[in-house]
């Protein structure tokens, strides 16, 4: 399975009934995260759904057929990037994200839930934008749709028709996002850490000097649930990732698996000095900048 995980995060960027008491429904409370209000089973998102409490947001290929949560609008992963000097896949700007979440019907108000079929990969990207953007009730389905399925719930064949709506997003929040600059200051201060969040071939392939190196799918159980927040804690700590530094800048080829990353640190372990390099590899291995082998 982490092979499988692994094949997944290198090209990135049949639902089966389980026993009650598994880790796909255990609540966020219960796994011990810091920030319970950010992630959701699959039983918490039907109540939410038939109690009509939340926009549900499906963020996987656009090219793919049916599997919709019931009431589920459609997000495209395209639309949410832009090029910036030369480096594709870059977050787009406030203009392109009000336009997006306001064609999808999404309001300021909203309680959002978002989820793929990639163990929250891609939609941990566009959890991140929407929190650089300013939402404040944005979350992830623990497992994805993966776990939707697995509790036995139905899917349709088409998202749903979205109502226009008005979004204004804030200015983006830059607290959130680490650039190539900051990047090159963590060469000589032990307080600025790069986490390489890319496949081991990756990795040894070429990573920028200094770097921590966590694969992604490390922070998930073989059912694509993330894990508790004990496991997750001696996971990152044990390979220096510590909230007592000034910046943690997570990132991969182009900052989703980074994304990803980010929302375990921030929301799961509650380390409030996460950036997320937005450039990554695409930017860094044309910066001219060392790389180490």
């Amino acid at each position: 399975m982490v092979l499988v995980l692994s094949m997944v995060s290198v090209l990135t960027g049949c639902s089966s009934t389980e026993p009650s008491g598994t880790d796909s429904q255990k609540t966020a409370n219960e796994k011990g995260y810091a920030h319970p209000e950010s992630i959701v089973t699959a039983q918490e998102l039907k109540e939410m759904i038939d109690n009509d409490e939340v926009v549900a947001v499906d963020f996987r290929d656009a090219k793919l057929p049916g599997g919709y949560i019931p009431g589920a609008v459609k997000i495209a992963r395209k639309d949410i990037a832009t090029e910036k000097n030369g480096v594709p896949g870059m977050i787009a700007d406030k203009e392109q994200i009000e336009k997006v979440l306001g064609n999808a019907g999404i309001k300021n108000d909203d309680t959002v839930v978002i989820y793929d079929d990639k163990n929250e990969l891609w939609a941990a990207r566009l959890w991140w934008v929407m929190k650089v953007y300013g939402h404040e009730d944005v979350r992830l389905l623990d497992g994805g749709l993966d776990a939707w399925k697995a509790a036995g719930y139905d899917t349709e064949a088409s998202a749903k028709e979205a109502e226009a709506a008005e979004y204004k997003a804030k200015e983006a929040n830059k607290d959130l996002i680490a650039d190539l600059e900051l990047i090159k200051k963590s060469y000589d201060n032990e307080n600025l850490l790069v986490l390489d969040t890319r496949s081991e071939k990756e990795w040894n392939d070429g990573h920028i000097p200094g770097a921590a190196w966590i694969e992604w799918t490390n922070a998930l159980k073989e059912d694509g649930t993330f894990k508790s927040a004990e496991e997750l804690k001696n996971i990152y700590e044990g390979k220096g990732v510590t909230a007592d530094k000034e910046a943690i800048m997570p990132h991969c080829k182009s900052a989703v698996r980074s994304a990803h990353t980010f929302f375990v640190l921030t929301q799961l372990l509650g380390y409030d000095n996460v950036k997320n390099y937005d450039g990554s590899w695409l930017e860094y291995s044309k910066s001219g900048e060392k790389i180490v082998k």
